[in-house]
């Protein structure tokens, strides 16, 4: 079955340019990385910045049938019947080309199949298909970070940060990034800080990360002036 350890929301984007919402996540996708839920508290915080996601500023209704279709290909990745998840995919890019979310669900249905050349393909055409769909270009900087391309990956998370500066989920999993891939310690830790700025200081996952990479920064700057003294 497909990784599910960041679970996406259902309710996210129903109505939007990228309209039907993606419920699995990259079968690489690890522990470290985030999904796309909405900022925690303060709840009064967490609506304002909400508000100002392009993502969901970009609304636009479907029809019924796009509904159906969608949940039908959800049901049919989910028991990994591929065949029948790409069929209704492929009629609802056919369809309704502006949708960006059937085109990141091809992507991820092709990674499954172990085919990340035509997965790539659709990741861009998530993020063509609509340019401010944020869960298309964490998907596709992590996808780019799992096959070892870091600095593709991390222009992507830029990308995502031009669009909207406060997507908290981009800084969390730029920040992993800089810190577990690419060893930019400094980088790391703003990201950081500015994730748990945009949440409310409210994951004490990222707490951790933040006390051990401080702790390393002391130790170094310690080392640092002892070595400037003698």
């Amino acid at each position: 079955m497909i990784a599910r350890s960041a679970l996406l929301l259902f309710a996210l984007l129903l109505g939007a340019c990228s309209a039907l919402p993606v419920p699995v996540t990259l079968p690489t996708i690890s522990s470290t990385d985030a999904g796309d839920s909405a900022p925690l508290d303060p709840a009064a915080a967490a609506e304002a910045i909400a508000a100002e996601n392009p993502y969901l500023d970009s609304r636009r209704s479907v029809s019924s049938a796009a509904h159906q279709r969608f949940a039908a290909a959800t049901a049919a990745m989910a028991a990994e019947d591929w065949d029948t998840a790409r069929a209704d995919l492929e009629w609802l890019v056919e369809n309704y080309p502006k949708l960006s979310g059937p085109y990141l669900n091809l992507a991820l249905l092709s990674l499954a199949e172990g085919d990340p050349e035509q997965a790539e393909t659709h990741f861009r055409a998530a993020i063509e298909a609509n340019a401010s769909n944020l869960v298309a270009y964490n998907q596709y900087a992590i996808f780019l970070r799992e096959q070892g391309r870091f600095d593709a990956a991390e222009a992507v998370y830029l990308e995502a940060l031009a669009v909207w500066s406060d997507h908290a989920e981009t800084h969390r999993n730029l920040g992993v990034l800089y810190d577990l891939y690419r060893g930019e310690h400094d980088k790391a830790l703003q990201h950081y800080y500015r994730y748990q700025e945009l949440t409310g200081n409210t994951d004490r996952t990222v707490a951790g990360w933040i006390v051990l990479l401080e702790r390393q920064f002391g130790q170094v700057v310690q080392r640092g002036q002892q070595g400037a003294g003698g």
